[in-house]
């Protein structure tokens, strides 16, 4: 198994509130999941489209990158770190976020 730098909901939330212009959360669960509960302001790549749309992410961001559990997203992060992103799995996915959620269509 391959290891991946993980921030805990905590830290991820401090990061965002403290420079939120430059860290991004990522979702890579799929659509019906994203459709059902997400974090506010998350961009999303399902993981199977992540290899063909990683280009599209500027690279001078911080990656949050969150699936349900963690697993999916240590994959992405994994990816994305060997692609020359700085990202970081969100230890627990949102299964462990205690903060807002929002659920129904995304905002456009």
């Amino acid at each position: 198994m391959f290891s991946v730098p993980e921030v805990t909901p905590e830290e991820a939330k401090k990061m965002l509130d403290e420079d939120k212009d430059s860290v991004v959360l990522l979702d890579v669960r799929t659509p019906p999941e994203h459709f059902q509960v997400r974090i506010p302001n998350s961009e999303f790549i399902p993981l199977d489209e992540l290899r063909f749309r990683y280009k599209d992410l500027p690279k001078d961001k911080k990656y949050i990158v969150y699936c349900r559990s963690g697993e999916r997203s240590a994959f992405a992060t994994y990816f994305l770190r060997h692609m020359g992103y700085e990202a970081y799995n969100l230890a627990g996915g949102i299964i462990a976020w205690p903060y807002e959620k929002e659920t129904g269509a995304p905002k456009s």
